[in-house]
């Protein structure tokens, strides 16, 4: 009698323990980041007797956290490629879409202007003709200011992208090294990780796997984790989360580096060509390749456009006879001094020699104590001459400091930073445009404006005229654009695919839940029957005399 209560006793409690298992499972089983819970459920022991075996019923031996550590690792390797993919997308539609709008961009504006300036040719000392010249000079420049305008906005709205993905992982590297502490503390003292703290932890290692590449190595008997770089740099190492941190680059103020920082305080610029994964690889892709693609160009159209033209325009006359003044402003070129100079030196005074062989690149122009050196976007040594203080190389001439240079002094410069956003129209009015080639006042033969109107079949940049420089510009960026878009594509479905299989390992199934909550429910009433049975029997034996 005493055992059939020991029975139900025990089969009442191992069922109240499952059906709070089955409970939590089905209240918590629309969130992503829940890892399903199963009981184990075991004899109790029993007694051996000359009848046979008699058992004393049913005991929970624990509840047992759904997880597959291969499916994870899965998963978080996806979601870093994805977020790579999309970090990169976002910023690069903004520019295809930009460069590519058929209504309204340079090259559309460029046409307009030899077509007015093609109209002008039939008179060249009409009025209103003039003012469509003018007026088209107007447009052109501004869309080019627009234009690069929304590029130096680009730039600026990626680093504000790159600090905010550096914050969010010093945050998830700083969560992470706590849940390390707390999971190591409270396994000491029960013995077993809780569940819910290593579904905490899985989320915000995802977290951070959607900002960048990461290797784990995980504690199997208390659910720490060690999370490294690609590199091998530790992120987190037990209960210390190592940092990131950002600031404006030594040799360009305007571009955000990343750097990290070592146990001893020191924040070294990290290799942005080593992070391929996570959404701070995505904006370093963009910044580094398809925005530097499309400044340099967009720059280096703008600049040899203005050049040629101006050139042209300068050896002819005006309405009333005077010499062709420069028909496009062009800002002055400037080299950036490094920060970390030790000296006062400045490269402010830069002049053009040839326009033709002048480059769109990122040079690096360093004094090592006796002599000047350029170097150029990959590293090469260009070929520079320096005399009589003035250095000169690929088509440009800069005078050099006299004074306040020391050795080891640097200075970052690109020959067309900026030129699309600063060309102005420098004409002052219509009457101005230099149509003729000879000096006659008051009328104008269509001489000059003929040589200027060939501009446009030149090839001025490398084997490309002005309008096929930009075509390829946008059909670049669009190339790039339509890649990403497919690799997205392809990234969406991989990562579904890989959630889908972890779900399915430790994701919660309502319907399976269900049927386990009734199954439940009928083993609790089951024990509930055996009880009442042992009351009964217990009370009719007091019955009898």
């Amino acid at each position: 009698m005493n055992n059939l209560f020991n029975l139900a006793r025990s089969g009442l409690s191992t069922a109240q323990s499952a059906l709070s298992v089955v409970g939590s499972n089905l209240t918590n089983g629309m969130s992503p980041n829940y890892s399903r819970r199963d009981i184990l459920i075991g004899e109790s022991g029993g007694l051996s007797t000359a009848n046979g075996f008699y058992g004393y019923g049913a005991k929970v031996n624990g509840v047992q956290r759904a997880y597959d550590a291969f499916a994870n690792s899965q998963l978080r390797g996806s979601v870093s490629s994805w977020a790579a993919l999309n970090g990169r997308h976002e910023q690069l539609t903004d520019i295809d879409n930009m460069l590519g709008d058929e209504s309204d961009n340079v090259s559309v504006s460029m046409n307009n202007l030899f077509k007015a300036m093609a109209t002008l040719s039939e008179n060249a000392s009409d009025g209103p003709s003039r003012a469509a010249v003018f007026n088209s000079l107007g447009v052109l420049t501004q869309r080019y200011n627009e234009s690069g305008k929304r590029l130096t906005g680009l730039e600026k709205s990626t680093n504000t992208h790159i600090e905010q993905s550096a914050k969010d992982i010093n945050s998830f590297t700083e969560q992470l090294a706590e849940v390390n502490k707390q999971l190591e503390r409270i396994q000491a003292q029960n013995g077993t990780p809780p569940a819910d703290l290593l579904d905490q932890r899985d989320t915000l290692l995802e977290n951070l796997s959607e900002q960048i590449g990461i290797d784990v190595t995980e504690n199997k008997i208390n659910g720490r984790v060690d999370i490294t770089l690609a590199d091998g740099r530790p992120l987190v190492s037990g209960d210390t989360a190592y940092k990131l941190a950002t600031a404006p680059s030594d040799s360009d103020p305007n571009k955000i580096v990343v750097s990290y920082v070592g146990s001893d305080g020191k924040a070294t610029p990290i290799n942005e060509s080593s992070i391929t994964k996570g959404r701070l690889a995505g904006l370093f892709k963009f910044r580094n390749e398809d925005l530097a693609v499309a400044r340099n160009e967009l720059n280096q159209i703008a600049f040899q456009m203005a050049s040629r033209m101006n050139e042209q325009h300068q050896a002819g006359f005006d309405l009333d006879g005077n010499p062709g003044d420069p028909l496009f402003s062009l800002p002055d070129m400037k080299g950036i001094a490094n920060t970390n100079n030790t000296g006062t030196g400045r490269l402010d005074n830069i002049r053009v020699l040839d326009y033709k062989a002048v480059n769109a690149e990122d040079y690096t122009i360093s004094f090592d104590g006796a002599n000047w050196n350029v170097t150029g976007a990959d590293g090469r040594t260009v070929q520079a001459s320096a005399s009589g203080g003035v250095l000169s190389f690929d088509g440009v001439e800069i005078d050099l400091p006299p004074v306040g240079v020391n050795a080891g002094d640097s200075f970052s410069f690109n020959p067309t930073a900026g030129m699309a956003e600063g060309i102005g129209r420098a004409l002052s009015s219509a009457s101005k445009f230099a149509a003729s080639d000879s000096a006659i006042g008051g009328t104008s033969n269509n001489n000059n404006l003929e040589a200027m109107l060939k501009i446009q079949d030149e090839k001025l940049i490398g084997e490309n005229t002005l309008t096929n420089a930009y075509t390829k510009l946008v059909g670049t960026i669009g190339a790039n654009a339509r890649a990403v878009q497919s690799g997205l594509k392809s990234a969406e479905i991989d990562l579904n695919t890989k959630y889908e299989t972890k779900q399915a390992l430790t994701g919660v199934d309502m319907n399976e839940e269900t049927v386990n909550m009734n199954m439940f429910l009928q083993y609790y009433q089951a024990n509930a029957q055996i009880l009442q049975t042992a009351t009964t029997l217990f009370d009719t034996l007091l019955t009898i005399k």
